[in-house]
Parts: C-alpha cells; structure tokens; sequence
C-alpha cells in the first residue's frame, strides 16, 4: 500500500520490466486480493496483469478515477537549513480505455498529478502521462507485452537533478518503448525477455540550460529458468544497459553495462513467495582514461501472508546506475524496505513501511543515505469511493552537510471513481455470485 498517495514518478527507471509474473500469495495478500462490494481497482488504474478475457455484452470499456489529496509538508525544498513549511494539495485525475479480445488485450491510460503549495508556488508542478500496453497471447504458452508512453514530470526536490531551492520547479520529458516476451512452453523452465528503451529530454530551469543531461537508455533482460526442484525454480538473468548522452562532455559520459546473475524463485502457494538473485555487472566508458567498473548485482523481493489478515513484504536491491551528476560516473544504490499490511475490519487497511537507500558515487561526490518510515490508513466506503490518511517521515544525511535535510509530511486522501460500469453478476460454480465491478482482481 502507498503511504503517501500515488504519485507519478520523477526517477529515471532504466530496466523496468513492462509487467510481472503474479504468484498466489501476491494475489491473496491484504493488498491485492479482491473485496468484493467494497474496492474498485479503476480507483488506481492497475496495468495489464490478467489475461485476456471478453466480459458482458461489449469487449470495449473504460473507466475514471478521481484522488485528491491535502496535507503539511515541513521541508518542501529538501533543504539543509531554512526550511519552508507549507500546505499542499495534490489533485490526481485519470482515465482508461481498455479493449478485450479473445486472446489480446489493449489499455490506454492517461493520468496527471496537479501539486500545489500554500507557502512555495515556486514548487508547484503538473506532472502528465499517457501510456498505452497491449498484450497479445501468442498461444496458450506464450504472451507478448508491448507498451510505448510519453511523460511530462518535475524532478523531486533533494534528488540528484535538483539545482536547489532558489531555483523553480525543474521539469523533464520521458519518451519510452518496450515489449516483454513471456513463455511457458517448458513449464519447469520458463523464460521472459524484456527491452526497453527510453529518451529523456530536460528543460531549462530559470535560464539554465539543461540540455548536457539529454540522454537515451536502452537495457533488455532475461530470464531463463534451468532447473526444478518442488517449489523451487532456478533461473539465470542476463543483462547489458547502454546510455547515450546527447552532448559529449566530460561530466556525463556514454557507458555500456553487462550483467549477469542466477537466482531462485519460491512460491509456497498462498502463503509465502520469495525470488531471489546475485551476480555481478560491469560498466564500460566510452571516455579514455575512465577504467571499467565492477559492481555487485543482487535483487530480492519476499511476501508472506502470516494470517488471514497480515501481509509482509521486503524488498533488496544492489546496482551500479548511470550517474546524473557531472563530477561522478556512476554510482552504486543500494535498497531496502520492510513493510506491513494489516486489514483490520473488512473495509479498513492499515500499513507501514521502513525503506532505507545508500548511494556510493565513482567520484568526487559526497555518499548519501535516505531512510524513509511511513504508516498509512485506507478505509473503503464502498466500491466507489475511499478515504485514506497517511504520515510519512524523510531523513537524509551525507557526507556534505549542506546535502542533509529531514521533512515529515502528513496527508488526508479521498479517491472516487467518476463513472460507473453496467452491474452485472457472474455465477461461479458452487453457487457464488460476483459482481462484474471485480472479476480475477481487476476492475472491469
């Protein structure tokens, strides 16, 4: 569950994969399964993680959702020192219109993020996407995921890219495509294979030319699973990531990266899952002088549903990433987060969540460690709407004590569906009714 709300993302993601395999635990965990009468997932517009399936009368069919969310920031600009304290609202509208066939599927979602300050309109934004995916079940073995989006977000106060707080809201433009080829012919060795490319584009903040950062990333992965043994599946991943820059210069440098990892996958049917993977990655420059760079290479995700009622969840992840900053080439992140979730009556969710992030940079730029602590409340009033609350605690220290700050920021949330689909009830064997508002956990 998301503490704070969701909001569209300011990261420059380099390999994400366009969908993911979904297990049983994943489904029947307190943040995914199905209320019936008491959640609509047209409230968060969920990507394509079903397969395709024609329901009612008509395959063609959209939905809206509508959240706003009103809150206290205590440190809007990140800073060291000086803090600026202010009122916010966020306001997040969206839409989707979705096509199901018999064997492909299409979804087009546009959505925003309004944000704006009492105390610092110099900080307001208007983050915008548009993002369309289609699946296409090439057999009853095999489906093909392809997806292209075009973004208009600011860049997140205290992060890499922020010139600091005299400067105004910093905006970028993000330009991706990518396809994922998913295979089950060999049921104890599957195999998934993802590409990816994308162009980022920066604007001028307050006459200065941002332009040096323009870049284009391209990755591909794949995992190739090897061997079976009961709830245990072995893979192999390898990887390569290559990043252009638009300008040559001395502070952002074209490199190429290869990547290569085995890991493991644990599902222990509704209860637990676990995937796991560590290896190794190496970074070339294209700049003479600069050496290769070696990394570690590690990713874990583990959820568990302890009850009926708690779920779990950790994540881990190492790598080395391209470097947005001039005096560094790369740097290596490292994360990790904790987090619970706990329905405490039928239509109430509480959660929380501990992330921690380290960032080592090749280079003469100071390490910074973020840790991030959070709780949040969403009480469903019924299929239509929901009300939520959340309070999030930031902490930043670096080996640069102007890049210190902390910021604690609390927050109310009402989420509504603005249009409604026909009712229709679906009898499943055994007698039980569903409602067409939640087939296989989606809206539709």
């Amino acid at each position: 569950m998301l503490l704070a709300g969701v909001v569209l993302s300011a990261g420059l993601c380099t390999a994400c994969p366009t969908v993911a395999q979904t297990y049983e635990a994943e489904e029947e965990s307190v943040g995914r399964r199905p209320r019936l009468d008491f959640e609509s997932y047209g409230l968060s517009l969920d990507g394509l993680d079903r397969g395709a399936k024609v329901t009612g009368t008509s395959p063609v069919y959209s939905f809206s959702r509508l959240e706003v969310e009103a809150g206290h920031d205590s440190n809007v600009r990140r800073t060291a020192s000086g803090e600026t304290a202010s009122l916010f609202t966020v306001t997040r509208p969206g839409v989707s219109l979705n096509v199901d066939g018999e064997n492909h599927q299409s979804m087009l979602v546009g959505q925003a993020a309004i944000g704006r300050y009492g105390s610092s309109g110099g900080d307001d934004y208007e983050d915008l996407e548009l993002n369309l995916v289609s699946r296409i079940e090439i057999d009853e073995d095999a489906d093909l995921v392809v997806n292209a989006a075009a973004a208009r977000n600011h860049i997140d106060r205290g992060s890499d890219l922020d010139l600091g707080p005299s400067f105004g809201t910093q905006t970028y433009r993000s330009y991706t495509v990518g396809a994922q080829l998913q295979s089950l012919a060999f049921a104890d060795n599957p195999v998934s294979g993802t590409v990816q490319s994308t162009w980022y584009r920066f604007d001028d903040a307050d006459g200065v030319d941002r332009s040096g950062l323009d870049r284009w990333i391209g990755a591909g992965n794949a995992r190739i699973g090897f061997a079976r043994t009961g709830e245990v599946s072995y893979f192999v991943q390898p990887g390569v990531q290559r990043v252009n820059y638009a300008e040559d210069s001395s502070g952002n440098v074209d490199s190429t990266r290869l990547d290569l990892a085995v890991g493991a996958t644990y599902s222990g049917g509704a209860v637990s899952q676990f995937t796991g993977f560590a290896g190794l990655s190496r970074r070339s420059f294209e700049e003479p002088g600069l050496s290769a760079e070696y990394s570690a290479l590690i990713g874990a995700n583990a959820l568990w549903n302890a009850t009926e009622l708690m779920t779990l969840r950790s994540e881990l992840s190492v790598s080395n990433e391209d470097s947005e900053l001039s005096a560094a080439s790369s740097v290596t992140t490292t994360e990790f987060s904790l987090g619970l979730d706990y329905e405490a009556w039928d239509n109430l969710v509480a959660g929380t969540e501990i992330r921690w992030t380290d960032n080592r940079y090749s280079g003469d730029v100071a390490d910074e460690r973020l840790l991030e602590a959070g709780v949040g409340l969403r009480y469903l009033l019924n299929e239509y709407a929901y009300l939520g609350a959340g309070l999030r605690w930031e902490n930043q220290t670096s080996d640069d004590p102007a890049e210190e700050f902390r910021a604690t920021v609390a927050s109310l949330r009402l989420g509504i569906k603005l249009c409604c689909l026909r009712d229709v009830e679906i009898e499943e064997p055994g007698g039980r009714s569903l409602r067409q508002g939640v087939v296989n956990g989606v809206f539709r």
